[in-house]
């Protein structure tokens, strides 16, 4: 492909496409097979996807590239050649990394399929006819959404394109920048970077009026289950090598090489794996990389905060009327839609003002500029879940705190914000996770100094996963996985009280 603007414009295309058509059929018969039907292991399956929810791209292309890429443990021990080096390994990796986004949304498609209406289609055909032209047609538009929040997310990354070379316009507009270009030159051209940019918008405010709640009540009758029968054991061994495939293999790819151990023996080195060297290794990288850890944890509990907040008031807000909703959704769109390395370079362009001294010393000698960047990518996910919470707030209670004299902000904080915290808590550490992943706009924008996990790791992966990157890597694993233990609690909390 072409390294013009228009030709990299054309490649983040044709990446984003070729992304949907590997995770699109994937991740939809994931998600109606973990929602739908009686395959063995649909909790563990589920709450697996929900740890890889929240895993940065940069970690799953980590893993990967320690089985089969440069110093990978196949590479050396198989002695095979890398097959990490071009296009399809970007697919390949991309592709994997957004089946559990495909099946989430999907998921939640077949389950919003009215039972009624199959009920009713039971009675002239079978219950695969009645799949077929039922229940997969009614949820064909959640199929429409994936693909366009999957063709989203892959056309602002740069992280697994930079790593295996692979010219996108989003990488073109980091590399760029950083090897010092001005940004109105790093953007190269306004034309593409706003076609991009009004793509992406469009398509994130096509996704938004899926997800955005509306005032239909939904069925709350139980959905049918497709039963497999004699066919159960077969669809459990295919749910455990999709599972395998998307989690396994990748992890065990960063364990064992976290573990492996080379010697010089008679015959040339000797290769083994011990466990004791992975422990070893895991638990004392956060000790290698305090600063960095350090500074990851203060500007991702600063911007989850800040997200949680204007997500709140945008949210509370856009209740009063149409005009209102529809800010806050293009809002929303617009800051989930555009490139990190284009917001990275609407920041310096606000920020780095030399005739203003306050920006200039905000810009380079305070966090506000990655925190800016965080706050922005965390605010999308904490304006879905409080908007389906607000929704939820009984308005009986709202009306009669009305009729006694007390004012919007007095019904917020009084009465939606305690009677949903859970899902106030379950934002906050959605926003966070995703703060705490960010890294195509903030590494473009952190003062000198200043190095977040996200930054170090992604630097590290460009020579190879070798033990201790893999061991840091397998830590940050850990603390993500944490987080999904803790947000999928607050979120059975949440639906437990019956407020989804």
């Amino acid at each position: 492909m072409g390294d013009t603007a228009w030709g990299l414009l054309l490649n983040t295309l044709i990446l984003a496409g070729s992304t949907c058509a590997l995770s699109i059929p994937l991740g939809t018969f994931l998600g109606w097979l973990l929602v739908r039907t009686d395959v063995p292991g649909r909790r563990t399956a589920l709450v697996l996807l929900g740890i890889l929810f929240f895993l940065p791209l940069y970690l799953q292309a980590a893993a990967w590239q320690a089985g089969f890429g440069l110093q990978g443990w196949m590479v050396l021990t198989r002695e095979l050649p890398g097959w990490l080096r071009n296009w399809a390994e970007v697919v390949w990796i991309h592709g994997l990394a957004a089946v559990p986004w495909v099946a989430m949304i999907t998921g939640a498609g077949f389950w919003l399929v009215e039972p009624e209406l199959e009920e009713q289609a039971l009675l002239d055909g079978s219950p695969w006819q009645v799949f077929w032209h039922v229940t997969l047609r009614h949820a064909a538009p959640a199929v429409g959404v994936a693909a366009v929040w999957v063709a989203i997310a892959t056309a602002g990354e740069m992280s697994v394109t930079d790593l295996f070379q692979v010219r996108t316009y989003a990488e073109e507009v980091y590399t760029r920048m950083a090897v010092g270009q001005d940004p109105g030159e790093a953007a190269m051209g306004v034309l593409p970077a706003f076609m991009l940019s009004a793509i992406l918008v469009a398509s994130a405010l096509a996704v938004l009026a899926r997800l955005v709640p509306h005032d239909r009540p939904l069925s709350v009758r139980p959905r049918r289950v497709y039963r497999w029968g004699r066919w159960r054991l077969a669809a459990a061994s295919l749910l455990a090598m999709l599972l395998a495939l998307l989690v396994g293999w990748p992890l065990a790819n960063l364990i064992y090489k976290a573990g492996l151990v080379a010697t010089l023996g008679s015959n040339g080195p000797v290769r083994y794996w011990s466990l004791a060297k992975c422990l070893e290794i895991v638990a004392t990288s956060p000790a290698r990389y305090p600063q960095e850890f350090f500074w990851s944890l203060v500007l991702s509990l600063l911007a989850a905060t800040t997200a949680v907040v204007l997500a709140g008031a945008l949210v509370w807000w856009a209740r009063r009327s149409r005009l209102a909703t529809a800010i806050a959704v293009v809002a929303a769109a617009v800051t989930m839609a555009v490139p990190g390395p284009l917001l990275g370079i609407g920041i310096i362009e606000m920020l780095n003002q030399p005739a203003v001294p306050l920006l200039t010393y905000l810009y380079d000698q305070s966090i506000a500029a990655p925190w800016l960047a965080m706050v922005v990518r965390s605010l999308p996910p904490a304006m879905l879940i409080l908007w389906h919470a607000m929704r939820t707030t009984p308005p009986e209670m709202l009306d009669a705190a009305a009729v006694d004299g007390a004012g919007p902000l007095a019904r917020f904080w009084r009465i939606a914000l305690p009677s949903r915290w859970p899902a106030v808590g379950l934002a906050w550490l959605v926003a966070l996770a995703v703060a705490l992943g960010e890294l195509a706009a903030s590494i473009l924008v952190v003062p000198p100094g200043i190095t977040t996990l996200s930054i170090r790791i992604f630097g590290l992966l460009h020579y190879g996963v070798e033990d201790r990157v893999a061991g840091i890597c397998l830590a940050m694993i850990a603390l993500f996985a944490a987080m999904a233990a803790l947000i999928i609690s607050l979120g059975r909390r949440w639906h437990g009280q019956g407020q989804v």
